[in-house]
């Protein structure tokens, strides 16, 4: 009975995985576009010689290996930041889907759950590649990203009050509260540094991010952002790939520390509170 049920899940899983891979490369072409000036429609090219690609051209990873990293037309090398986006995006849905099969909690509230995590992903990954690419946080994403924040403060409370599962006894007042407070520290942050500290885009970014996650955890997001970047920041200049002087993108380090601190924030609030 065990290995029956296992079998459905796995499945599930895959076929989140499979549509997570699709919507990487799709994510990939809006990032890139949007970055470059460019409209979000129309057909996909190579962006060596402009040659407008076939639907053999565009599977996702396949097309990359099967042409051994090269344009088919003038044989150009391809980034491999589309077979890694593609790669990426499938462990991320898979992985959401895994952590939120339908359970005790119910099929509705499970497939509200997914839609917003699977929308958020979607938003934040185009965040990732515009700031790692163009150090531009677009705000169609952050837009995307304070919707999904509605509606899982909405969540949250609606949920627990009603004694539907999920949520927790926060005040719609707090997240909301919390997450303008955060996004004004950083503003305040870009403003008397005049954006050589950080850019007004990460400000915004954080807001909708802790809205998502809601009191208190966005405190914990927002120390996860500053640790998880210092780390990183000095790995760079100690490996020798930046310098005291170099811009690096902060919002990678927001995304990153938001989920951490979705999915470990109770864990860091219990240690503090074991700790004082």
């Amino acid at each position: 009975e065990g290995s029956s049920m296992i079998f459905p899940a796995v499945l599930i899983v895959v076929i989140a995985g499979m549509f997570g891979c699709v919507m990487g490369s799709f994510l990939n072409v809006i990032a890139m576009r949007r970055g470059r000036g460019e409209l979000a429609g129309g057909r996909s090219y190579c962006e060596s010689c402009r040659h407008a690609l076939s639907w053999k051209e565009l599977i996702p990873v396949a097309s990359f290996l099967i042409q051994k990293g090269r344009c088919r037309r003038c044989g150009a090398a391809l980034s491999w930041q589309y077979p890694l986006t593609e790669l990426g995006t499938a462990a991320l849905f898979g992985t959401a889907m895994w952590l939120f099969l339908p359970g005790a909690d119910g099929f509705f509230l499970t497939a509200l759950i997914l839609a917003n995590l699977f929308i958020g992903l979607s938003a934040g990954i185009v965040v990732l590649i515009s700031d790692l690419r163009f150090q531009i946080i677009p705000n169609a994403a952050v837009g995307t990203l304070l919707a999904v924040g509605i509606a899982e403060t909405f969540r949250r409370r609606e949920f627990f009050v009603f004694g539907l599962g999920g949520g927790n006894s926060a005040g719609m007042g707090e997240d909301g509260a919390a997450a303008i407070g955060i996004a004004l520290f950083l503003a305040g942050l870009w403003f008397f540094s005049r954006g050589r500290w950080i850019g007004f885009g990460d400000a915004k970014l954080i807001g909708a991010t802790s809205l998502i996650l809601g009191f208190p955890a966005s405190i914990a997001g927002l120390l996860f952002s500053f640790w998880i970047g210092g780390v990183a920041g000095a790995g760079l200049l100690a490996a020798g790939y930046a310098t005291a002087k170099s811009r690096i993108p902060f919002g990678p380090f927001i995304l990153a520390g938001t989920v951490a601190a979705y999915y470990f924030s109770d864990h860091f609030f219990a240690i503090l509170f074991h700790l004082w």
